[in-house]
């Protein structure tokens, strides 16, 4: 078993940093839809930092906590921000609306894409109105990893 926390500002840099993580463990750990999982990571990610600029925090005071956990099963990847949340109405429509409901809106196919292409996801609130996103998508045949030369 293989854990990491990091925790960062709620900046672009951010971002990327996460992706080029993703991208990797996606690769290393042989997970069944690699492309979806590190889409469905940048989207908590994104949504995450929306959250705490929106609430007009300063960059320094608008900490990211993303945490990546893999056992041979699966990989679980749990967002944490300090952005006060992801409001009930919007977890609500999750269970209503599908992916394509919501394909040429403005916003909202974050959530419903993550929430269809991982194997589980949940929302944990925490104090201090933090909420987190905890998303785990299964690794390929047998938790082996595959090796590209």
């Amino acid at each position: 078993m293989y854990e990491i926390t990091m925790q960062c500002k709620a900046t672009e840099e951010a971002i990327d940093f996460c992706d080029l993580l993703a991208k990797q463990i996606a690769r290393f750990f042989s997970l069944h839809d690699r492309d979806m999982f590190v889409l469905s990571v940048h989207e908590a990610v994104v949504n995450s930092i929306k959250a705490v600029k929106q609430l007009g925090r300063k960059i320094d005071d608008g900490a990211l906590v993303v945490s990546w956990r893999i056992t041979e099963e699966e990989v679980t990847v749990t967002v944490t921000d300090e952005g006060g949340g992801i409001p009930i109405k919007e977890i609500e429509r999750l269970g209503q609306e599908s992916l394509e409901d919501v394909l040429l809106a403005e916003s909202g196919r974050g959530l419903l894409l993550i929430k269809e292409t991982m194997d589980v996801v949940s929302f944990v609130p925490h104090e201090g109105g933090k909420c987190a996103i905890v998303m785990k998508m299964r690794r390929g045949q047998n938790g082996s990893s595959d090796i590209h030369f």
